[in-house]
């Protein structure tokens, strides 16, 4: 039986903040910066074939939409919602920092 594919779409400034803490991480250690963005394309590729297996995603301001997570490299995780077929990462979020920093 062939599996569903779903299209995932990243929110342009959940991106923007991940790349801008990539890039502050390759200062450090640049194999640290490859790891953590080769865990997430890993999630991201997760997420094209089962996101509805990720658990629920409960936001300190309610929201009318069903919002789900993905972990990864340890202590990050990807706040997505799921529509017919595409999955909307709306947030990619460092579980470390405040949530009041979070796009959602």
């Amino acid at each position: 039986m062939e599996s569903k594919k779903y299209h995932v779409l990243v929110d342009p400034l959940a991106d923007q903040k991940f790349v801008s803490h990539l890039q502050f991480l390759a200062r450090v250690s640049e194999a640290a910066a490859m790891r953590l963005y080769e865990s997430r394309e890993k999630a991201l590729d997760f997420l094209e074939e089962n996101p509805e297996s990720c658990p629920l995603y409960v936001p300190e301001r309610s929201t009318d939409v069903e919002l789900r997570y993905k972990m990864f490299g340890g202590r990050y995780r990807i706040v997505f919602t799921i529509d017919g077929q595409t999955v909307y990462a709306y947030d990619i979020q460092d579980c470390r920092q405040d949530s009041d920093k979070s796009l959602v």
